[in-house]
């Protein structure tokens, strides 16, 4: 088995180039603007979709806020506050 590689000519590379040049110009004339902007409709909806889940998700799996009065009161009048996060005075 041999290694070595064919050399082509300078006409082999220049018909190879417009061969690609054609199907570069086929591929832009398929090119549907109605086809396109119905994949980018789908696209979004998609999307919106998943973000819309994801919401519900993210809901669905946030626990009820409840603050939590770890400290003891008569410890916390006597350090001088009421609580964290409150602005209301006791």
């Amino acid at each position: 088995m041999s290694m070595k590689v064919e050399r082509s000519s300078l006409d082999q590379v220049k018909k190879r180039f417009e061969i690609n040049k054609k199907k570069m110009e086929e591929k832009k004339k398929e090119y549907d603007i109605e086809q396109r902007l119905q994949e980018l409709k789908e696209e979004d909806e998609r999307m919106r979709a998943y973000r819309r889940e994801k919401r519900k998700d993210k809901k669905r799996k946030a626990p009820p806020t409840e603050e939590s009065n770890d400290v003891d009161p008569e410890m916390a009048k006597l350090m001088g506050f009421g609580g964290f996060g409150s602005s209301k005075k006791l």
